[in-house]
């Protein structure tokens, strides 16, 4: 497995790690926070994977806070990789925090359609 690391200006946390699954999907590890100030280098850096054509697979599971715009870009990451039929995926081994969100926002069942 390939790791990449992508260090935008901000903290550490909020540093977006890059890995190439086994299976070819490139696994985007966001770390830390999603929110605010973090969202425009994510939407950047997922729209630099997304030009790639390969699959990519969301990793939240060390995403410790998300706000409204990190929830904001996630339903747009999904929305435009539909659209554009691109596999996006969004793991669902979330942390505790990040999970309370998507359930209080409704949005579970948009990330991670049944059957």
């Amino acid at each position: 497995m390939t790791e990449i690391t992508s260090r935008p200006d901000g903290p550490a946390e909020a540093t977006p790690h890059f890995r190439i699954d086994d299976g070819g999907a490139v696994r985007l590890c966001l770390v830390g926070e999603l929110d605010l100030a973090a969202a425009p280098a994510f939407a950047a850096r997922l729209s630099e994977l997304s030009a790639t054509a390969q699959p990519v697979r969301l990793d939240l599971a060390r995403l410790e806070f998300i706000d409204s715009m990190g929830l904001r870009e996630l339903i747009l990451a999904v929305s435009d990789a539909r659209r554009d039929e691109r596999p996006l995926a969004i793991d669902p081994s979330v942390s505790e925090p990040v999970r309370r969100v998507i359930d209080l926002c409704g949005v579970r069942d948009y990330f991670w359609p049944a059957g």
